[in-house]
């Protein structure tokens, strides 16, 4: 028996016999009727399975690592060995700066795998990188294809793949603490320092992972290698494949780009002392990794050098996956075509687009924006940075320095806004990342939900960024790292759970049914669609969520309570105000730089924050009513009622028809500041306007279509074009056009033309009608167009031109794009 074997036996029985359902979303809480509670177990299991293995390492162009805290994590580095200065534009990272044509997923999901494609304009060639599961969901495979541009057909590129198996223990021996590794991951192959031909194996073993094995090939035989100079060194063949390893401890896999340069720039100065001068040795000789030092540890690299077009494969491979669903060399290719086509057949199924968005290339785009949401799933673990003893002063603006103290670790399951510019968790843009995959995929939107509602504290609080790691906080700034229990971020996710409660409920009334399983829901093709064909399951959850949602809106409540008795206001205290806001930045808020009060005051109540905490009470009353609940529905009921009558009572101004944030003059007597944009239709996005109040529905549809206000040709801005403000300072959020926003107001006009209709005036509804039809077609239009002349998606359009702005490959919520396509072309 191999060493792997004999010290695996016992690791192995702990991975069989051991719990791995850590996202039970799906058994009976009532474990009444065992039959149905063993098949929504099994089905538990099948779906955690689907979703172990993916490219959850999104901050890199391609990265994989299981959802599993300390395991095997694994990457792709490459970079073009044309002259002696693109090693220092080695590709791993994915970075906002870096020149490319595409990088982006095109054909992704992540219960199946994809495509990828990177076009890099720098290194001159497209990549190609396939990712496919096998059927069990325990093992995987990669293909890598590159392409050289028109003109560099010759050109010479290394790639190095690197795996890392994380996993240590510590304990007290002697007073001393001693570390240990808890699994092993070692080369197979016999040790050769001039190189390898063909396969090289590794195998390894974990207590999470159970065996497994990781084997890469070189390719088929057309690929061609380099010569380079032949007499250099027998160590440094470009012809074949170079091995090196070393140990390094917990959380140091993800600097594999840094110990691989420093490990070069070893080996290179000691070729220079030999040979004398750089130049005299061919970049193909020069930047191989050679084994100096001889080492054996658990984190490998492999480098390959090819010439032209070229392709290999990664296959891994666990122990417990039947032999007839491994993936091999010989079926990688075939697996790969079956993926796409999944892919294909299930967003044609899910995915309806309308006119004027019916034809090829907009499908090809459609594919491409999903595709891109769901490449930038991540997983994460760490700890983070949180100040709980700096206090906000309520009568100072200033910005506050905090102070971090670790909290943690945490798990966290997430899509990000932007792979190359915000890899990390944002608490208010994820409720809007969901709301595409509600119909696509309701497991995985009720598994990343959860995931955000386990992070919950004691006191309700979520952290607004959730930077966990320190792989994590090195692709943050400073200044914005620590997180402080007092700035809170609008609770979209609460929406998306009342989106799914919403959906069951329409579709099968009463969903406190019991579950009714049947084995049917137990095949690969039915992954996703538990949760919409078993109610009860929704049901079952919202019932474990429901305290800490409760606790996370008497947090809001409690902690952005605005003045009211004080500045006689009135007797209804629901009026509130964002916390830690700066003279220039409101960050809780989430609309950054967006103007604000003039001078600050702490009498400053606002709109946006009102509507938020509305919608928020609301979608916990419908949880009432849906856990039956009588006490609470009652509570919360006159709680949004109170909502409502506050935001008309102290936020509507008569005089600038629009709602306003509200403030007092040097007299303390209440005063509107109107900044018209955004702020101004919050009531109005987050349906908190009487549906019969047409008067204020037709000021805000004027609002929205003015074109010396919020209309633009290519969407509504975010603040008017006759304010001051506009276009002034950072011009973050005071002119440009956000898809979140935009989408948020189509879905108003829908519903509120739906609901009011009969209320409206026949000019009233045309103003609907037509603000909605040209409003949808300007959108998707200019960001299709900017897609088509970039290459990417972006994060916000400008106001005037309609040019992509900001940071790329943004994703996150701007792929609300795709659902404004599957809207009707008229209401």
């Amino acid at each position: 028996m191999k060493w792997f074997e004999l010290f695996s036996l016992t690791l192995l029985l702990q991975f069989v016999c051991g719990e791995q359902m850590k996202f039970d979303i799906y058994a009976d809480g009532d474990g009444d009727d065992g039959t149905a509670h063993d098949l929504a177990t099994q089905y538990s299991q099948m779906s955690n399975n689907s979703l172990l293995w993916g490219p959850y390492r999104s901050a890199l162009y391609f990265g994989i690592r299981p959802r599993i805290p300390r395991s095997l994590l694994s990457g792709l580095m490459w970079f073009s060995m044309d002259d002696y200065q693109n090693i220092g534009k080695l590709r791993h990272f994915y970075e906002q700066h870096d020149k490319m044509s595409k990088a982006n997923w095109v054909s992704y999901d992540p219960r199946i795998g994809g495509r990828q494609i990177i076009d890099d304009d720098e290194c001159h060639v497209k990549i190609t990188i396939d990712f496919v599961k096998s059927e069990d969901g325990l093992s995987w495979g990669v293909k890598v294809k590159s392409e050289p541009h028109k003109g560099y057909e010759n050109v010479k590129i290394s790639f190095v793949w690197y795996s890392g198996l994380e996993g240590e223990e510590k304990e007290i021996v002697d007073g001393e603490e001693v570390v240990s590794r808890t699994g092993y991951f070692k080369l197979e192959n016999p040790k050769n320092i001039l190189g390898y031909d063909g396969n090289v194996k590794f195998a390894g073993v974990s207590k999470d992972l159970g065996i497994f094995e990781l084997e890469i090939n070189d390719g088929p035989k057309s690929n061609v290698h380099p010569v380079g100079k032949s007499n250099i060194d027998a160590e440094l063949d470009p012809t074949k494949a170079h091995h090196y390893s070393l140990t390094v401890p917990d959380d140091s896999v993800w600097r594999a780009r840094d110990i691989f340069m420093t490990m070069l720039q070893e080996s290179i100065q000691q070729l220079v002392e030999k040979f004398g001068a750089i130049e005299s040795i061919p970049p193909e000789n020069l930047f191989i990794l050679r084994d100096l030092q001889r080492f054996e540890g658990n984190l490998h690299f492999l480098q390959k050098i090819y010439q032209g077009p070229c392709e290999f494969d990664v296959i891994y491979t666990n122990a417990l996956t039947p032999s007839t669903e491994k993936i091999t060399f010989d079926n990688i290719e075939s697996k790969i075509n079956h993926a796409i086509n999944e892919f294909d057949t299930k967003f044609d199924a899910k995915f309806h687009l309308n006119k004027p968005f019916t034809s090829k290339k907009y499908k090809t785009f459609s594919k491409e924006v999903l595709s891109g949401l769901l490449g930038g799933l991540s997983y994460f673990y760490g700890d983070h940075l949180v100040d709980r003893d700096t206090v906000y002063d309520d009568d100072s603006f200033e910005n506050v320095v905090l102070d971090g103290k670790p909290e943690g670790p945490f798990e966290l399951f997430t899509l990000v806004p932007s792979r190359p510019f915000f890899p990390r968790g944002f608490l208010w843009d994820e409720g809007f990342h969901l709301l595409p995959l509600l119909n696509y995929d309701s497991d995985l939107v009720l598994d990343i939900v959860k995931s955000w509602f386990n992070l919950i504290d004691e006191d309700g609080w979520i952290a607004r960024e959730q930077i966990l790691g320190s792989e994590s906080r090195s692709r943050v700034p400073a200044e914005f790292v620590v997180q402080s229990p007092q700035i809170v971020n609008p609770p979209t996710l609460t929406l998306v759970l009342t989106y799914l409660l919403d959906s069951v409920t329409e579709k099968f009334g009463d969903v406190n049914e019991p579950i009714n399983l049947d084995e049917e829901i137990l095949s690969k093709e039915s992954l996703g669609n538990f949760v919409l064909k078993n109610p009860e399951v929704l049901t079952n959850y919202t019932k474990q969520v429901y305290p800490k949602l409760k606790s996370h809106l008497d947090m809001f409540r409690r902690t952005q309570q605005g003045y009211v008795e004080e500045f006689d206001r009135g007797d209804n205290n629901e009026a509130y105000r964002w916390r830690g806001r700066t003279l220039t930045h409101c960050l809780a808020s989430g609309l950054d730089d967006y103007p604000r009060v003039l001078p600050a005051d702490v009498a400053e109540l606002n709109v946006d924050l009102i509507s938020w905490i509305g919608i928020m009470t609301r979608s916990i009353r419908m949880m009432a009513e849906i856990l039956e609940n009588e006490e609470d529905i009652k509570k919360y009921e006159q709680l949004e009622k109170d909502i409502v009558e506050n935001i008309e009572n102290l936020h509507w101004s008569p005089e600038d028809k629009t709602y306003c944030d509200l403030s007092v003059n040097e007299d303390d007597e209440n005063v509107f500041v109107c900044f018209k944009g955004y702020i101004s239709l919050f009531p109005f996005l987050t349906k908190l306007i009487p549906y019969k109040d047409t008067t204020k529905l037709e000021h805000i549809i004027d609002l929205i279509s003015d074109p010396e206000e919020l209309w633009s040709s290519f969407g509504i801005r975010s603040l008017s074009k006759s304010d001051e403000m506009y276009k002034t300072g950072e011009d973050y959020w005071r002119s440009p056009i956000w898809i979140p926003i935009n989408y948020l107001i189509l879905e108003s006009i829908q519903d509120y033309y739906a609901q009011s209709k009969s209320y409206m005036s026949p000019e009233l509804q045309e103003k609907f009608t037509k603000t909605y039809h040209d409003l949808r077609i300007n959108i998707v239009e200019n960001v299709f167009q900017q897609w088509e002349k970039t290459g990417f998606v972006w994060e916000q359009y400008n106001d005037e031109t309609g040019d992509a702005q900001r940071a790329k490959n943004f994703l996150g919520w701007s792929s609300l794009v795709l659902l404004m396509m599957t809207m009707p072309e008229n209401i």
